[in-house]
């Protein structure tokens, strides 16, 4: 694929960092013109966008090393030199979803925003925003799948890329692009569904258990080192039971309270 799409003296534009940032702008400009519906101000909004955007970096890497700490290195030295290494790649999802929520959160409750309110509003674009993302992920080679004889295997065999490097011409689950699409998917249907009357919470936790279940289901295709297995089930896999979860017991004291009401 194209991990670096261009290159001038020193310079690289890695394509999974172009793509990202398109992501986050692609979130931002659908979220803009809405902003009039909830009552965000621009510097509020933007302020949001700055904070997830911040711990998204921050939860993910430090997920990442937590998930791959035993392959980083025999030593300290080297385990901290691997992971400064190249610190455009490295990054686990849910670590970066978890830390932003949290920062989020602690914004909205110190500006006193209705959280529920604001989180269904924002949450609609950020798959879309993570599509994105998973395509920067595709053309980089990361997060890639496992072998396959399936007609649309693809096969990777540009050296620089990050698949792994025994599957270097191999076919492979295009992963990334099976989230892309699931995550597209994803986005319409949340859209369609913010529109319609709601009660707050609803469309967070709609997202929380689709983006769950599917993230389940891909893991079984992923070919990438995926931490430490417990029970059959790889640590994102566990994060996803985790968070369909929590999305059902929200759900059902959402429609409990909405009955007694």
């Amino acid at each position: 694929m194209h991990p670096v799409l261009f290159k001038i003296g020193s310079f690289e534009l890695a394509s999974y960092g172009l793509m990202t940032a398109l992501g986050y702008a692609a979130a931002a400009l659908y979220l803009l013109p809405r902003l009039k519906k909830i009552g965000l101000d621009k510097d509020t909004f933007w302020n949001l966008i700055f904070i997830a955007f911040i711990g998204a970096l921050a939860g993910s890497k430090l997920l990442y090393i937590l998930v791959s700490w035993p392959h980083l290195g025999a030593t300290l030295a080297e385990k901290l030199s691997n992971i400064v290494h190249d610190f455009r790649y490295g990054f686990v999802f849910f670590g970066g979803m978890i830390v932003s929520v949290a920062a989020l959160v602690w914004y909205m409750k110190k500006k006193r925003l209705p959280v529920l309110q604001t989180s269904d509003f924002l949450i609609v674009a950020l798959p879309l925003g993570h599509a994105l993302g998973r395509i920067g992920c595709f053309l980089a080679g990361c997060c890639h799948g496992r072998p396959t004889d399936m007609p649309w295997g693809v096969a990777f065999t540009n050296p620089h890329s990050l698949v792994a490097p025994e599957l270097l011409g191999v076919h492979i689950h295009p992963t990334q692009l099976y989230e892309a699409a699931g995550n597209l998917i994803l986005f319409f249907i949340l859209h369609y569904a913010y529109k319609k009357p709601h009660k707050a919470g609803v469309i967070l936790v709609e997202y929380v258990m689709c983006y769950s279940l599917m993230r389940f289901i891909i893991e079984f295709f992923r070919g990438d080192y995926r931490g430490e297995y417990i029970l059959g089930l790889s640590p994102s896999q566990g994060l996803s039971l985790l968070g369909a979860l929590a999305a059902l017991i929200v759900w059902r004291y959402l429609k409990k309270d909405k009955q007694h009401a």
